[in-house]
């Protein structure tokens, strides 16, 4: 296959590193800054418990420009939520008549988005688990339980085209699944990443702390079950013990970690609080479906996101 990877930050220089690892496809990483100029003269290091890799630079295309790489079979859009609407308008030279986009975002809405930038029928849904962070220009530093992709039609049939990125996927060792209900394992995911990086931000302390506390440890719950109301609202099923899972799998995360919103917020930078906990009151709002735990988390946290995007000051 030929894939693309816009936006091969930490995440989709992982993803994209498997698929260059097999020696079976052309892949190309659409990156920025230093980490583009490591990886076209460095190459790219993986370094995780699913094992090392070390990929010189003349085995992949690291590039800025979509243009550059040309049409392509799939291309896995792994940019930050904010910048999925710009995302669908740049990937334009790569899509041909028969090229995939796979969004593997954290929120709810980027298919929806993405289909504003290139026509629906290109974009399935897509997601992802993965603990993983740009150590330095170039490595990939992957930590936790093993990552894994899912993705879906989003109107729930069955296509070749799933079929054969999973294939591909799994071919590389990726821990991938096809579900026809793509919507609910969008929901699922925001139902975990959502809750660990507000609650994260707002405690201000790693995973393993504020889930052994039990009053902050109630509030990561108190945020889940709100996610699943809501999804219920949107009319979209989620599992009965979807919250009992979520739990389960914040207990499975390292001790010391923490989610990319709250690393984002931390260190002042713009993150994803409107994808992953703003979009809970908005949505809950049009239900009439209560949002207490994330009205207060957003408000205590949007000063801060303001401040990152330039739009308050103090």
């Amino acid at each position: 296959m030929r894939v693309g990877v816009f936006g091969a930050g930490a995440v989709g220089a992982y993803f994209g590193g498997r698929l260059i690892e097999t020696g079976k496809h052309d892949v190309s990483l659409i990156a920025r800054g230093p980490h583009l100029d490591a990886l076209q003269t460095r190459g790219l290091r993986i370094e995780s418990p699913e094992g090392d890799a070390d990929l010189p630079s003349d085995a992949f295309t690291a590039t800025s420009n979509p243009e550059d790489v040309g049409q392509v079979d799939a291309i896995f859009v792994t940019v930050k939520t904010w910048m999925v609407p710009e995302a669908g308008v740049a990937i334009r030279p790569m899509v041909g008549d028969k090229t995939t986009v796979v969004p593997l975002q954290n929120g709810v809405e980027a298919p929806d988005q993405l289909a504003t930038g290139v026509s629906g029928g290109h974009v399935i849904g897509g997601t992802c688990r993965i603990f993983t962070d740009i150590v330095e220009p170039g490595v990939v530093r992957h930590t936790g339980v093993p990552p894994t992709i899912t993705i879906g039609e989003l109107d729930g049939s069955a296509s070749e085209t799933v079929e054969e990125i999973h294939a591909a996927l799994s071919d590389a060792g990726i821990f991938a699944t096809a579900r026809a209900d793509i919507r609910a394992a969008l929901w699922e995911k925001l139902m975990f990443v959502g809750p660990l990086g507000g609650v994260g931000a707002v405690t201000r302390v790693p995973i393993g702390v504020f889930r052994s506390v039990p009053r902050s440890r109630e509030l990561l719950e108190a945020c889940m079950e709100e996610i699943a109301a809501v999804a219920a609202a949107e009319g979209v099923s989620l599992p009965s013990n979807a919250v009992e899972g979520a739990m389960k799998l914040a207990d499975l995360a390292p001790v010391d970690g923490t989610a990319s919103m709250q690393r984002d917020i931390a260190s002042g930078r713009p993150s994803e609080l409107e994808a992953q906990v703003g979009v809970i009151p908005r949505l809950g709002q049009r239900h009439h479906v209560p949002t207490p735990a994330h009205d207060a988390i957003y408000a205590a946290l949007l000063p801060s996101e303001l401040k990152a995007r330039g739009q308050l000051t103090w």
